[in-house]
């Protein structure tokens, strides 16, 4: 009987060691402190997938707003120091995300420029999803758009409505627009002077008017931009888009 007892509780062992280990998110492991607190407006109102919104004739609703920075570092006033940070790596759809992991700083004063660039560079832009780690946000492969193009920075994808639609449900086309490749990503510098302490997040205001994207733009006469370099036409158009989006990324004061 005892030698029964001792079996039991030794398969109870064995059952416990077989159960699975929790698996920590890796997004929990972030310790960046330094945060874009990004709204998007639409004609004053804050931006979402439901509303249907006019554009240079079209009426259109916004499913996607990806956008990737990388690089952040911090450079003093007087161009002697730059600390770089950890995690410099962020994709995130900007629709229903407001708050976007940028840097990490160790605690202290800082008197200088916060940089960071929309995009990548060369030996990370071409990289594909499957070659990457999985705590990588570029490995799901949303802005992925083949070996000869890579990443996308940028990339907005929203649907076209009829006008005489009347419950904007069913849409009579689609937009994808994106800039990519290295010759097309935006350095972006801010100057800041702001202090860090220890265990809190300091959150840097951005006010975006999405409306601005679509300078000189329209969704119904160019449906896809794909940020080809082979095509001279398409790639100015990407041109075109990642100027009107660089304008809009500054730090509110």
């Amino acid at each position: 009987m005892k030698k029964v007892i001792a079996l039991l509780a030794l398969s109870t062992l064995f059952a416990a060691c077989e159960d699975p280990i929790p698996v920590v998110d890796p997004t929990a492991l972030d310790n960046r402190n330094i945060y874009i607190r990004a709204y998007k407006y639409f004609d004053g109102a804050i931006i979402d997938r439901n509303t249907v919104y006019e554009i240079n004739g079209d009426l259109i609703k916004f499913d996607h707003i990806y956008v990737t920075l990388s690089g952040a570092r911090f450079v003093s006033y007087d161009d002697q120091d730059t600390t770089y940070t950890e995690s410099d790596l962020t994709m995130i759809d900007l629709i229903g995300n407001s708050e976007v992991k940028l840097a990490n700083l160790p605690a202290g004063n800082y008197n200088g420029s916060l940089e960071y660039t929309i995009g990548l560079d060369s030996s990370r832009a071409f990289r594909a999803p499957d070659q990457l780690d999985a705590t990588n946000p570029l490995s799901k492969g949303l802005v992925w758009n083949g070996s000869d193009i890579g990443h996308s920075f940028f990339q907005m994808e929203g649907r076209i409505f009829n006008p005489a639609d009347t419950v904007f449900t069913t849409p009579e086309a689609t937009f994808s627009w994106r800039f990519a490749t290295p010759d097309l990503a935006v350095l972006k510098s801010e100057k800041r002077n702001f202090n860090v302490a220890s265990n809190k997040d300091v959150f840097i205001v951005m006010d975006i008017d999405v409306h601005n994207f679509f300078l000189g733009l329209t969704p119904s006469s160019t449906n896809i931009i794909n940020s080809d370099p082979a095509d001279a036409t398409d790639y100015d158009l990407a041109k075109i888009l990642r100027d009107n989006v660089s304008s809009e990324f500054v730090f509110k004061l």
